[in-house]
């Protein structure tokens, strides 16, 4: 697992990931109180939501002065007292306590001196909510455009999330929002999107938690071209003889930099598209073509690629060099290489 951050290259960028914390410091949630009741006079408030190292309180504002006050604090399994002396009319006082990650409910009972005499004795019932510092954490793979879902776990308990899904200039596809009903910290989140009409050029992915914290990110889908030397068919052969090996060596080389490099957060599946000359007729250069993709695919797989593979035979179709029919041509018996994200356009992919 790791935190997911920024990663570009200097042709393409896998993915745009910013990260945004709502920072909803705290919620002040004074307890239900008349107007002449000692709460009302106390000015009393929260400090209910909390994250890190901030501390929780109870907040004073007494609309008289007063000479002393102590909170006999307690949830389960714990008890304190807080105190404070002399606080003046209209000043403010918080009464921090500690408190462990996670949503508690309190008693509180308040003993109250006023300044002209008189005191105060009552009790109250508040919840408080703390969360640690909110981080978005994903694994190499967990945004699987094919399948059309994305893994995610952040490091509070989790409340909702919310996928926007954009378009060319900008055109939002779809909005799928989530709730995860503060499902534990570090637990498995899932987020899946239907088909679309349209390519996704981007996705933003927004996960509050159960103080309403939240943490943003942003994904772009990618594809890259892998470099490599032309395997040179036999005129009406597929098979790879010894001497074409190591021109594949070295595209594998650049297949395992590309996936060391590009290879976290965004599944990637590797494409090997064949192509004939002119040679013979076009269905059998189709079928052979896809058979000269398909030997190539196996070569990978038994070389150690071990990421989804699949191969297209585009027979005669985008000559590299044009000729005439029946042109024996062997930099037209080629075939190109592609990680991407996404199915490239056009369909008919095996997998291998």
């Amino acid at each position: 697992m790791m935190p997911a951050r920024d990663i570009k290259t200097g042709q393409h960028m896998l993915r745009t990931l910013t990260l945004s914390i709502g920072l909803l410091l705290w919620a002040t949630a004074s307890p239900p109180a008349a107007a002449n009741s000692p709460g009302a006079k106390l000015g009393l408030g929260l400090k209910a939501v909390v994250k890190g190292k901030q501390l929780p309180a109870i907040i004073l504002r007494p609309h008289a002065t007063l000479k002393k006050v102590s909170v006999e604090l307690s949830r389960e399994g714990f008890k304190t007292t807080l105190k404070s002396a002399k606080i003046r009319a209209g000043a403010t006082k918080e009464l921090r306590f500690k408190q462990p990650v996670g949503v508690f409910e309190y008693q509180a009972r308040f003993k109250v001196q006023w300044g002209d005499g008189e005191s105060s004795d009552f009790t109250t019932t508040f919840k408080i909510t703390k969360v640690g510092e909110l981080e978005l954490n994903m694994g190499a793979g967990d945004v699987d455009m094919e399948s059309r879902r994305m893994k995610f776990r952040i490091t509070n308990p989790a409340q909702k999330a919310e996928l926007v899904i954009l378009g060319a200039q900008g055109v939002r596809l779809d909005t799928v929002e989530q709730s995860f009903n503060g499902a534990a910290p570090g637990s498995e989140l899932v987020m899946e999107w239907d088909e679309l009409d349209g390519d996704i050029v981007r996705m933003d992915l927004k996960v509050t938690d159960v103080a309403n914290f939240f943490v943003g990110m942003q994904v772009t889908p990618f594809s890259i071209d892998i470099p490599h030397d032309d395997v040179v068919f036999a005129s009406g052969k597929h098979a790879i003889t010894s001497g074409e090996e190591p021109k594949l060596r070295a595209t594998l080389g650049h297949i395992h930099k590309a996936l060391a490099t590009h290879g976290t957060l965004l599944a990637l599946r590797l494409y090997i598209g064949g192509y004939t000359d002119t040679v013979g007729p076009k269905s059998s250069n189709q079928s052979l073509s896809e058979r000269r993709a398909r030997s190539i695919a196996a070569w990978f797989r038994k070389n150690g690629v071990d990421i989804p593979t699949f191969y297209k035979g585009y027979g005669e179709e985008r000559l590299a060099v044009p000729t005439p029919d029946d042109t024996d041509e062997p930099r037209n018996r080629r075939a190109e290489y592609k990680l991407s994200s996404q199915s490239p356009p056009g369909g008919g992919w095996k997998k291998l």
